[in-house]
């Protein structure tokens, strides 16, 4: 608690990025035995059509991650929140990385991708290339950032800050985010809502009783 914001903030975001080495070796993990136990692909899944463009909020998952350690490392009880919220991300995400080894399933929708060197293939190109197609369920994109912005909401609620114009400005880059998923080809619409059950349910049943905790 003695620690300045920075340090603490750069601690939690350190405490999740033990949550990136599960998910690099169960990739290649799951990329090498090359097994696929169904296919969620649904007809849906065609109707969207590929957009290229949906990579910059693809990428902008990764500024989730400083944001939230930032919250979560104000002063006193929100620094107790921050620690427990990271630890939860962490282990719920090591849970998903199970999921992708017990259950494995290959991401077949590449074939949609055209790369004609647009502006965006060099980003779509090394995102293929460093990311084999599998860890299909749940998405941790979509996992991920919704548990963030559903902690980010509650400590804006806490402090008097959350507005309807934040509401609609979180739902909007969550939504797109979400959609970049499938937009790029990357995952299906199942993986999508599968991580927004994921999320919801490591939500109410384990962060936020939680945090609730640490109220008392």
């Amino acid at each position: 608690l003695s620690w300045s914001r920075p340090r603490t903030a750069l601690f939690l975001l350190c405490i999740y990025l033990l949550a990136a080495i599960p998910y690099v070796v169960t990739n290649q993990i799951a990329a090498w035995r090359g097994v696929s136990l169904f296919n969620p692909e649904h007809f849906i899944d065609g109707m969207i059509p590929y957009m290229p463009w949906t990579i910059v909020f693809y990428f902008s998952f990764y500024l989730y991650f400083p944001v939230v350690a930032w919250f979560g490392s104000g002063d006193g009880k929100r620094r107790i929140e921050g620690f427990v919220f990271h630890v939860y991300l962490t282990l719920s995400t090591w849970l998903a990385c199970v999921v992708f080894i017990a259950a494995p399933v290959k991401i077949s929708l590449r074939d949609h991708v055209t790369l004609d060197d647009g502006i965006f293939d060099p980003f779509l190109e090394s995102l293929y290339n460093a990311d084999p197609p599998f860890n299909s369920w749940p998405s941790l994109h979509v996992f991920q950032s919704l548990l963030i912005a559903l902690v980010i909401r509650r400590w804006m609620i806490q402090d008097g800050k959350w507005t309807n114009a934040h509401s609609i400005i979180l739902s909007i880059g969550w939504g797109l985010l979400a959609l970049s998923t499938m937009g790029i080809k990357q995952h299906y619409i199942f993986d999508a809502i599968t991580g927004c059950v994921f999320a919801l349910l490591v939500w109410f049943y384990l962060c936020q009783p939680k945090l609730n905790q640490t109220e008392h």
